[in-house]
């Protein structure tokens, strides 16, 4: 992991940036671990012991406590309870980060990804070229969130049974709907922040053709 980092901190790349005084360029404070609201420090101390760096899109979030635990609690409960594999909730998140043209998460999924969920690099290559997949599960998969996203839940009976054709449940489709949700709260908060790169995501933000 923290070889990826340093290569990636190595890195100069142009991108947004954060202002000198610790806020976006739309005025949203960029929180240090002395700035957050003492409730939000549990999750900067979890952020630092799994990724060695808290990323901007929790500092950006800790202004609302809500936010960020709620964040932080539904992707720990989708890690520790959820029903689908760890590359296939990467692939639902990295799909909905596409659909949303949210930079930072993309460049985040993609990453984490390669570090932690063992997704495959042609399948968040070919998520980030905003392609059909080529493996016919994760197609599925794919091709379900996308529906429930843009249909926002009222999928037919057809494209829901499509999805368990193809090998899921009843059960993994409602984890889709927690994936959806906790990209809608990070894609969300970073459009509405404007919140920047950190060095370590650049090098995977490059080749994509949209922002924040």
């Amino acid at each position: 992991m923290f070889k990826i980092l340093s290569i990636a901190v190595a890195l100069s790349l142009p991108v947004a940036t954060a202002s000198m005084d610790g806020e976006t360029e739309r005025g949203f404070t960029i929180h240090s671990p002395e700035t957050a609201p003492a409730s939000t420090k549990p999750v900067f101390e979890k952020y630092a012991k799994d990724f060695g760096f808290v990323p901007n899109l929790g500092a950006v979030m800790a202004s609302s406590p809500a936010l960020i635990q709620s964040y932080s609690a539904l992707q720990e409960n989708l890690r520790t309870r959820g029903l689908l594999s760890q590359a296939e909730i990467n692939t639902v998140q990295l799909s909905i980060a596409v659909e949303n043209g949210c930079q930072y998460c993309t460049a985040g999924h993609t990453m984490a990804g390669k570090m932690f969920f063992k997704t495959p690099d042609d399948v968040m290559a070919e998520i980030r070229q905003q392609k059909s997949l080529s493996d016919p599960k994760l197609r599925a998969l794919q091709t379900f969130s996308r529906t429930v996203y843009d249909k926002r839940g009222h999928v037919s009976d057809q494209e829901l049974d499509e999805f368990l054709k193809a090998g899921y449940t009843r059960g993994q489709a409602l984890d889709v709907v927690a994936c959806i949700a906790a990209k809608v709260m990070s894609n969300y908060a970073n459009g509405l922040a404007g919140t920047p790169l950190d060095k370590p995501l650049v090098p995977f933000a490059q080749g994509l053709s949209f922002g924040h």
